[in-house]
């Protein structure tokens, strides 16, 4: 491939990323891949920091040119990385290093198309020397490592390498590693109507159809987008590097790609950390898991003046059921919305993931008890914008996941007794049936039993990836360490929330001895009245609002004490002359 081509191609993959960046882009409806709602004030214009990160990558394509040899078509040739200049969003800018792997679009045919992935590595900043390279692999699907440790989990990756190499891998389709275009085909739920289950059903499967017709039209190959060719994508990063073993560290969906590659590859692999643990065959989540969270969070909710959260839960839906309400949400400009049961038990569902949105649920269903669903409103619109959305890579993967058929016979039984019914889930696993796309089949989502030694980091309040999880999948590894997270969800916290956490996961990955451990890390800090929910929306503490109000307050009453008492000063030194005179 020569420099030029080289330049061309990444351009383009460059343009690929301002359209991935726009506001409309298609993304896996959030609370079933751990992604947090958009709950912020109105639909802002694409952010400056686009396009500083767009001039970083023109020069990224510049600097890539002259490695051209790297990117030839032997996927297995040893990665040359150019330097690159990291910029996070919090912690300043990381000397790195950047290459692209080449590897074929379906590994089953080594000779046919291919595909390009981005790699960063994060250099070593200290260790011994003897721990292989960790390789991160974001959740989803359709996370970015690359963004993943841009972003405020950074100090986390910091911690790592300082024991060893982290290479951050962009997934096929994702970031920088030729991502489908968006699909032009976005269905809408009118405001004035409450959402009906069969209805959006038919309407969102219609939307996928249209999506994949025309994905097809442009060429994508959506066979490609599967977590088997992913793994192998991994195995052929391993060899690139000329390594015998790496190690893995995922995140939700990265946890789900990172057992499979153990069950595909696990020759070459040293150990793995799975944070939020995804099996092989849990891509369908149990509804009865969100009821028994349910309950453990109106533990929490109590201490803040909530005293029966569950019990206000059913009693919402109970009115609903006979009656729909009508909110005006103030996060999408006052748009008017009609409520119906299954608008609220979707809410609600999307509302357990994460502790961004769990905050707001206590005082949403109470104002909704009161007659008043303006929050709630805020939270079904968030839901119904991107239920009607779909990108080719998470479609494609999720569906080819799918479930064995005692999953889907248990996860339908479970819907029959929550108080959410098949809310958690939808539109899957119904929506998948019919689409033409890969089932990857009942070995993908077979036990699976390894020597391999993992790590697995679990959050007591996580609505995608409960500590269930860890514990089903525990036995079949024979050599297995568990950090449980008491109080935290699928969010930052159960990163950041407690400093034993990266200590714990940076010893494991360095062959350091790990025992079974707990940490527990502050309990959510629940909304109470509208302003408390400005300030969510806003990424504001009231710790802080209140120390910015007292000096907002404070500096006048300083300033004018100042200019009283210099003008009593003043009229003293006048009296005094007028004496003198």
């Amino acid at each position: 491939m020569s420099s030029v081509s080289i330049v061309v191609s990444c351009l383009r993959r460059l343009c690929l990323h301002d359209r991935a960046a726009a506001p409309n882009t298609p993304h896996r409806v959030p609370w079933q891949c751990g992604d947090a709602l958009t709950l912020s004030p109105g639909k802002g214009n694409l952010p400056l920091r686009t396009f500083s990160a767009a001039a970083r990558l023109a020069v990224m394509c510049v600097a890539l040119a002259g490695a051209a040899p790297v990117l030839a078509s032997d996927a297995h040739a040893p990665l040359a990385f150019a330097p690159y200049a990291f910029e996070t969003e919090r912690h300043g800018t990381i000397a790195a290093e950047v290459a692209f792997l080449e590897v074929p679009r379906r590994h089953s045919e080594p000779e046919g198309p291919r595909m390009r992935l981005r790699v960063m590595r994060l250099p070593a900043t200290g260790g011994d020397g003897r721990a292989p390279p960790v390789v991160y692999l974001a959740g989803g699907p359709g996370g970015s490592g690359v963004g993943t440790a841009r972003g405020p989990r950074w100090p986390v990756f910091d911690r790592v390498r300082r024991e060893t190499d982290v290479l951050l891998l962009d997934q096929r389709g994702t970031g920088l590693s030729e991502p489908p275009p968006p699909c032009p085909h976005v269905h809408r739920f009118d405001d004035a109507q409450p959402l009906q289950r069969e209805a959006a059903l038919a309407a969102l499967r219609a939307t996928a159809k249209r999506c994949i017709a025309y994905w097809r039209r442009e060429g994508i190959d959506l066979a490609a987008y599967t977590t088997a060719e992913s793994a192998d994508d991994i195995e052929s990063l391993r060899r690139a590097l000329g390594l015998p073993r790496i190690s893995l560290w995922g995140m939700s969906y990265g946890t789900h790609l990172a057992l499979a590659s153990v069950r595909l590859h696990g020759a070459g692999i040293d150990r793995v950390v799975l944070i939020g643990a995804e099996g092989p065959d849990h891509t369908l989540k149990l509804p009865l898991a969100a009821d028994a969270l349910l309950a453990e969070l109106a533990v929490v909710a109590k201490g803040a003046g909530f005293d029966d959260l569950t019990g206000s839960a059913r009693r919402v839906l109970e009115a609903l059921r006979h009656r729909p309400g009508q909110g005006r949400s103030l996060m999408h400009g006052g748009r008017k919305v009609t409520i119906a049961e299954y608008d609220a038990q979707i809410a609600i569902a999307a509302s357990l993931g994460r502790r961004s949105t769990q905050q707001l649920l206590p005082l949403a269903l109470r104002d909704a008890e009161r007659g008043d669903y303006g929050l709630m409103a805020d939270i079904v619109l968030a839901t119904r914008e991107q239920l009607g959305e779909f990108g080719a890579m998470p479609l494609a993967m999720d569906v080819a996941s799918g479930q064995s058929p005692h999953r889907r016979a248990l996860v339908e039984a479970q819907a029959r007794d929550s108080m959410l019914g098949d809310a958690m889930n939808f539109p899957f696993p119904m929506l998948g049936d019919g689409l033409g796309l890969v089932d990857l089949g009942e070995a993908f989502r077979a036990p699976l039993r390894s020597a391999v030694p993992a790590l697995w980091v679990s959050g007591t309040l996580d609505g995608r990836t409960p500590p269930a999880n860890a514990q089903a999948l525990r036995p079949g590894f024979s050599d297995s360490r568990q950090l449980l997270v008491r109080g935290a969800s699928h969010d930052d916290e159960l990163w950041l929330g407690h400093p034993d956490i990266a200590a714990h996961i940076a010893d494991f990955l360095a062959g350091r001895p790990v025992n079974d451990a707990a940490v527990a890390v502050p309990p959510p800090a629940f909304a109470t009245s509208k302003f408390d929910v400005l300030l969510l929306a806003l990424g504001i503490g009231r710790g802080d609002a209140l120390a910015a109000l007292a000096i907002v307050v404070g500096l006048p009453l300083v300033a004018l004490a100042i200019w009283r008492r210099r003008r009593k000063s003043r009229f003293r030194s006048g009296e005094q002359c007028s004496s003198a005179a």
